[in-house]
Order: structure tokens, then C-alpha cells, then sequence
């Protein structure tokens, strides 16, 4: 056999085999077709590994706890739950490239991997070889899904002291539209939920009253020196406490969601538009209704004793002072 003839063999070979080129984290996936895109049943179906508020240790912990962490006592991480990036977030090709960080308990490289529940998919590839954290702690990076989905997320951390893993399930969904910014929040509220039940007609962002409170875990950390004896440690872990504020968009013209309060209507004007605002007077509930374009808005609270101008403010933000020093 001439050698022109099995040069010619070897790259038919690797055409059809390993010359193939494969995804990696980071990349948009224009070279995967037809993965199924995600579906009405399969966002219910979805077993979503909702925050449980649990943070790490104060030697280890970046900044302020916060009720979005989600943690085990070996890892902790952020973005547990839903993710629902902006339309322009995601790559041409229907992949996303999410920044999420974890914390490690114990000494170690920090892997993450994932795979789709609901559907055929590439699996997820995270990228947490980023130097200068160490092998303790804080560790930034971000995982690549191929496409919208149902993913179960795994992180492992593998050390000289041991192992440890973490396993959530997100949900990450594709808008097909932009939802209404929060310009104003009140105190002790923060994001809670984002509601996806009714997409692709509306989606719903849910701030909801911090209840924080304390636990102990068993903590290798002393005077700075990783130790296998360890001691109890005192953490921060976080609920949620009564009443909810919740910020629509909505297609215009479908009807659903939550019930508006019953009650006198006031008429006002919200980002230059013509609005209701409606106030219950048999229970702390009020809603702010306005519609835009292609789509109907509507701000809702119930159990925060807020009302038409505290709704109003949240969407166009704190009135602007005039010269005289009055709004």
C-alpha cells in the first residue's frame, strides 16, 4: 500500500473520529445541533435544589452572608435555584456562560460538572482553575451550559485532608423577553424566588422579609492552621419571614397569576403611562398595574404594610430632590 494511500486512510479516520472538534467551557456550542429546548413539563417536573440559606465560616467567607447560599458544611456555593439570565446574556448560539462561587471547607481543587435532566445535552463544563485563591475558601469561576435546561450540578472538592461534594439542581431558563427592573427595594427584603410557572406568557421576581439566625458546625479551622480535630463554629443561616413583594411582566393581554387585591382604585401615572393602583381595605395587600407596549406589568405586596407610593417607588426608584432641596 502506497504511502499516499494510507495518509488518505488516517484522514478519513480522524475526520470521522477524534479530529472532531468538542466543546469546552467557555466556548459557544455552535457545532451542537438540535439539542431540545426546554419545555413547560419539564419546568415543573424539575426537582430544583432551592438555597437553604446556609453560609460558610467567617474565615473563609467573602463578604456579607447572604439568604441566596446554599452550603453543607464542606461546600457552599451561589446561584442555587433558577437561573434567569437577560436575553442578551446568552451566546448566538443558545449556550450561557454563568458565573458562580463556591466556597471550600476543606483544602482542595475545586471540580464542577453537570448534566441535563430533562433532555439530550452536551454536558456542563465548570472553569475553576483561576489563580490566586488558594486552596481554602473562595473560589471564583463559572460553569458553560450548552443550553437551557433542567442541570444537575455536582462540585467536588479532593484534597490532602479529604473529600467532599456538593449536589444542586438548576433550573436555567431562557426569557424570550426582558423583565421589568427594581429601582427601589425596602429594607430587610431581598430576591427570594423568581417564578417561572406561566413562562413563556410572564414571569414573576419574588423579594420576600430576611429572617437571619445562627447554627453550629464542625469546623477544622484553628488559629489559622487547618486542623482534622476541629471545633464548633458558629454560622449564619438564613429564612424567610412573612409577606412577599412580587414584580410581573407579563405578555399583554394573557390572563393570570396571583388575584389582585379587592378594592378602591387609584388612578396615577408610572414611568409616563396610565396606571391603577389598587389597595385592599380587609387585608394588607395592594397591587400597581400598568401596561407598556407589548406587555403588562404589575407590582404586588402583601404583608408589608406598603402602599400605592411605596409600589410606585419601586419601580421609578426614589423621587428626584428639586434645587430647593424638596422632592
Amino acid at each position: 500500500m502506497s504511502r499516499r494511500l494510507i495518509f488518505g486512510l488516517l484522514m478519513a479516520v480522524c475526520l470521522l473520529f477524534s479530529c472532531q472538534k468538542k466543546p469546552y467551557a467557555g466556548e459557544p456550542s455552535h457545532f451542537i445541533d438540535s439539542i431540545p429546548p426546554l419545555t413547560s413539563a419539564a419546568i415543573r417536573a424539575c426537582p430544583i435544589t432551592f438555597p437553604n440559606g446556609r453560609n460558610p465560616p467567617n474565615p473563609i467567607r467573602v463578604g456579607p452572608p447572604v439568604p441566596q447560599r446554599h452550603g453543607n458544611g464542606v461546600l457552599w456555593m451561589d446561584g442555587a435555584g433558577k437561573i434567569v439570565p437577560d436575553p442578551k446574556q446568552w451566546n448566538s448560539d443558545g449556550s450561557l456562560n454563568w458565573k458562580m462561587g463556591w466556597d471550600r471547607g476543606i483544602p482542595g481543587r475545586l471540580e464542577v460538572t453537570g448534566r441535563r435532566l430533562d433532555a439530550p445535552a452536551p454536558p456542563a463544563v465548570g472553569e475553576y482553575d483561576l489563580p490566586g485563591y488558594g486552596r481554602l475558601g473562595f473560589q471564583a469561576g463559572g460553569v458553560h451550559f450548552p443550553s437551557e435546561g433542567c442541570w444537575e450540578l455536582t462540585g467536588r472538592v479532593v484534597g490532602p485532608l479529604g473529600e467532599g461534594s456538593l449536589r444542586v439542581v438548576v433550573l436555567v431558563v431562557r426569557l424570550p423577553f426582558r423583565l421589568l427592573e427594581v429601582a427601589w427595594l425596602p429594607g430587610g427584603l431581598s430576591l427570594k424566588d423568581v417564578e417561572v410557572g406561566d413562562w413563556p406568557n410572564a414571569v414573576r421576581v419574588v423579594y420576600g422579609p430576611v429572617v437571619e439566625g445562627r447554627e453550629r458546625i464542625w469546623w477544622g479551622w484553628e488559629g489559622g492552621v487547618w486542623s482534622r480535630e476541629g471545633e464548633w463554629e458558629e454560622v449564619p443561616v438564613f429564612s424567610w419571614g412573612y409577606g412577599a413583594l412580587v414584580v410581573e411582566t407579563a405578555r399583554r393581554g394573557w390572563q393570570g397569576g396571583p388575584p389582585n387585591p379587592i378594592g378602591p382604585a387609584e388612578r396615577l401615572l408610572v414611568r409616563g403611562q396610565p396606571a391603577r393602583c389598587i389597595q385592599s381595605s380587609q387585608e394588607d395587600a395592594t397591587a400597581l398595574l400598568w401596561e407598556e407596549g407589548n406587555f403588562r406589568y404589575r407590582v404586588l405586596q402583601w404583608g408589608l404594610r406598603l402602599g400605592c407610593a411605596d409600589l410606585r417607588r419601586v419601580v421609578e426608584g426614589a423621587p428626584t430632590p428639586s434645587p430647593g432641596g424638596k422632592p
